[in-house]
């Protein structure tokens, strides 16, 4: 079992370069707020790398110019939009 060290008061980083971007969008927000506000943005590396209004043009873009390669694309806005989709039951006969 492997455990994160953490140096002069600094945390962890997640070890997932998806959840790295993550955490990177989350720090930026307030800034991507005035920017980018009601848009897709691409984060690549802790940068924006693209944005859009259409996020699947924005993923196919990215693909295109950053290849195979983890980034984050999220809809930069005050609080996020979370929906509980209940799971489809299967009924039995």
């Amino acid at each position: 079992m492997s455990t994160a060290k953490t140096q002069a008061g600094r945390s962890a980083l997640p070890k997932d370069p998806l959840m790295k971007e993550a955490a990177a969008f989350r720090r930026r927000l307030p800034r991507l707020l005035r920017t980018y506000e009601g848009e897709y943005v691409a984060l690549y590396q802790g940068r924006v790398a693209g944005h859009g209004s259409d996020d699947e043009e924005l993923a196919g873009r990215m693909y295109q110019e950053l290849g195979d390669v983890p980034f984050y694309i999220a809809r930069v806005e005050e609080a996020p939009v979370v929906c509980d989709i209940p799971s489809p039951e299967v009924v039995g006969g």
